[in-house]
Parts: structure tokens; sequence; C-alpha cells
């Protein structure tokens, strides 16, 4: 926490504190200094003591200020909501969702401790606070939409609890800047919840239809290979190090792992290690490469296949859900890749681009033959440019729904929200 005396100046530490806060943003926790911090400020590393006495000292304070304005936002939706018990769901819901969402821009690095966590070395507090659920604003919510529900606003189909989660972690996510920084928070919250509200699709194939398809056919084939083959590298010894160190990474912490461990680990010496890695980041970059690479091939055999744009958009869902289950282990290592290198600066995102490129090209087949869904704003039409990467997001159903059903369960969840809309006929 704080050094010093309460008669600190407090402009001073709210500066420190923004500045602090872009730094960690930009490159990263991990990866920023306290002398980074001191020079951006322009003050000595010494005079930063006075006013923090660590680094994890601003973190702690960064991610407290993060959540006393989310729980500030849960309560007054709690107590008094600004558009009323008795405006439309949809009103509620968006209107929430953008509080959330400028929050989340406001809060960015605090964002990107709690989504990533700090490494493992990091004091109790600072990983209790890292850890903490959304839980005020998730309760404000779930009121709305178990009201909802209650009022037969809902589809059937849909739980209010699983939407609830989808749609905080979705307006979260806008925080963390990777595809939503061109646009204003408000208007990507409205744009997002839109959509899972209405649906992407004007006009939703049956379940059949969409199961029959050849994209789907192509996103099952992929899955299909995933489950038979775990890696590609034809070097036998390079596949096996990658997989014992991907178990280790996981289960230890990639930064509690060292390269000893995983010889041991390996029954190999750290000089064999060393002969086929260069060091421990570039093992994490190879086992990372190597998911994305698999995960980009099953989009290009989806995209390629002859089908609709919701056809492909459903199946890339599948996909989605399939990977995350399948790859368990990745996805959990890809929190240290993200504590040491924020999303938008690290090589990886060049995967996620191609994939973003992909899901681009079958929204603009979507707009072409009016598949897709545009006037989601009322009294604005939005753009291609708006519509992908609001797609990309929601066909990656958040964790948190993900932890709460099956993999078949997320997939039909998925399909009743994203592509056909969470609200009733009579409720739109």
């Amino acid at each position: 926490m704080a050094a010093g005396p309460p008669s600190l100046d407090g402009a001073r530490r709210s500066e420190i504190l923004q500045i602090a806060s872009g730094l960690f943003a930009a490159s990263g926790y991990t990866r920023t200094s306290l002398k980074d911090v001191a020079d951006a400020c322009g003050i000595l590393p010494g005079s930063l003591y006075h006013h923090f006495d660590s680094k994890q000292a601003i973190a702690t304070e960064l991610l407290e200020r993060y959540y006393t304005e989310l729980d500030e936002i849960g309560s007054r939706w709690a107590n008094d909501p600004p558009p009323g018990p008795d405006a439309p769901t949809s009103d509620r819901v968006v209107a929430l969702g953008i509080a959330i969402a400028e929050c989340a821009v406001r809060h960015g690095a605090a964002l990107h401790l709690a989504a990533y966590e700090p490494h493992a070395g990091a004091s109790p507090d600072l990983m209790g606070l890292a850890r903490r659920k959304p839980e005020a604003v998730t309760a404000a919510m779930q009121r709305i939409l178990d009201d909802a529900a209650a009022r037969g606003d809902l589809v059937e189909r849909v739980d209010p609890t699983l939407l609830t989660h989808q749609l905080v972690e979705t307006m979260l996510h806008v925080g963390l800047g990777r595809l939503h920084k061109d646009g204003s928070p408000a208007r990507t919250a409205t744009l997002l919840c839109s959509m899972v509200l209405y649906g992407v699709a004007k006009r939703p194939p049956a379940d059949r239809a969409l199961n029959r398809s050849a994209a789907m056919g192509a996103a099952s084939a992929t899955i299909a290979q995933w489950s038979a083959t775990r890696d590609d590298d034809f070097d036998e010894r390079r596949a096996g190090l990658r997989a014992v160190a991907r178990a280790e990474f996981a289960r230890r912490g990639y930064e509690a792992t060292t390269i000893r461990d995983i010889a041991a680990a390996a029954g190999m010496g750290t000089g064999t290690v060393y002969r086929l890695v260069e060091g421990k980041e570039a093992l994490l970059a190879s086992i990372m490469n190597a998911f994305y690479t698999r995960l980009s091939s099953g989009y290009e055999a989806v995209a390629a296949a002859p089908a609709t744009a919701i056809e492909k958009l459903d199946a890339l869902t599948w996909l989605n859900v399939n990977a995350r289950e399948r790859f368990s282990e990745e996805f959990e290592i890809q929190q240290a890749w993200f504590r040491s290198y924020p999303p938008e600066t690290n090589t990886l995102s060049d995967s996620l681009k191609e994939r973003t490129l992909i899901i681009r090209d079958i929204v603009a087949a979507g707009f072409d033959g009016d598949e897709i869904r545009t006037a989601h704003i009322p009294g604005q039409d939005v753009s291609l440019d708006d519509v992908t990467p609001c797609v990309r997001d929601l066909i990656w159903v958040p964790p948190s729904v993900v932890g709460r059903t099956t993999t078949r369960g997320v997939f039909t969840h998925a399909r009743a929200t994203v592509l056909r809309g969470a609200l009733a006929p009579a409720a739109r």
C-alpha cells in the first residue's frame, strides 16, 4: 500500500497512478519497472518512493479504484437504476452495459491485471484483488434479466444466469482494448448488447440446417483432427519437450517454472533442453504459436466451405467452444503471455489479426447477402468495421459461461443469443 504521511499531494499521487496505468497497459505490468514509472513522471525513483513503496503498491491501488467504481455502479443500479424498473429490458441492459464498459476503459491497466492476474510472486493482497469477481455489477445485471424472464421478455431456451455472465464479461472485455480501441465505449457496448439481445442473423436457420452445413462439417473435421494429434512437430523430442513444458507452465505458472523444472519433468538434462529451444520464453512462444496455427487452420477450413455467412459464424462458434476444452492448458498459459506482453504488442497478435480478417470476410459476405442484421443501434446503421470486432468477441463465449455448463450447453446458449437473440419477439 502507500508509503508516507496522509498529507501527500493527492493530485500528484493520482498523476503517478494515471501514468503508471498507461505504462502497464502499453508494456505489461511485469515488464514495467518503477524506474520506468519515475522516468515517465519526470521524477527520480527515490522521489517515487515517497508516494508508493513498490510497484505492487501502485497495482494494488489501481485495482482498488477499479473495483470501487464497479461496486458503485452495481449499488446504483440496485437502488435506483437510471432507466427505471418499467423501462424496456433492452434499454435497461444497454444502460448498465454502457456503464460497465466505460468503467472498464477508464481502468484498462487494472482490468488487464484482473483478466490475466499478476505473476506468481505477487503479494497475497494483490493476488486476492486481481482474482476478485465483479459481484456487484453481476448481481445488478442478474436482477434485470431475472425480471425480464419473469415478464416473458426472454426466449424460454435462454438461461438468465448464463446470459448475465455473458453480458458482464463481454462488457468488461471492451476495456482490454484489443479490438474496440477505435470506437467509443458507449457505442461498442450498445452494439454488443444489441447483438446478444436481437441476434446477428436476420433469418436464423433451424438447428437441423446448421448442424448439416458444410461449414459445420469443416469445423467438426478440424476438431476430430485436434483429438487425433496433439502436436504437429516432426521432431519427436521437441514435441515431447513442448508437451511437458505446456503441462508445467499450466500447473506451476509460467513465471514460477524454470528450465531446470522442465528438464527434470522431461527426463532430460538442461543442456539438452537448450539445444532444442533457446530458452523459456522461446518455449512459451513455440507452444502458443503451435496452438494458434492449429486454431487458424480450422478457421480457414470453415471459411473455405460452401456455406452461408451465418452457417460459417455458427461453425466458428462450435470450433471456439471446443478449442477452449481441447486446449485448456494453452488458455491457462496464454494468461502468462499476456501478463508479459499486452495483446496489442505481442507477436501472437498477428495470428489474431489473421483470424479477424477471416471473420471480416465472412461478415462482409453476410452484409452483401442480407443475412446479417445491421440496424443494431436505433436510428443508426453500423458498418462492417463496427460489426466485425463485435462478432469476433461474441463467437468466443466468455470463460465464466463455459465453466457453468457443458460444451454442448455453451454452444446451445451461443446459438440462442448471438445467432437468434435472447429477447422474445414481443419484447423487441
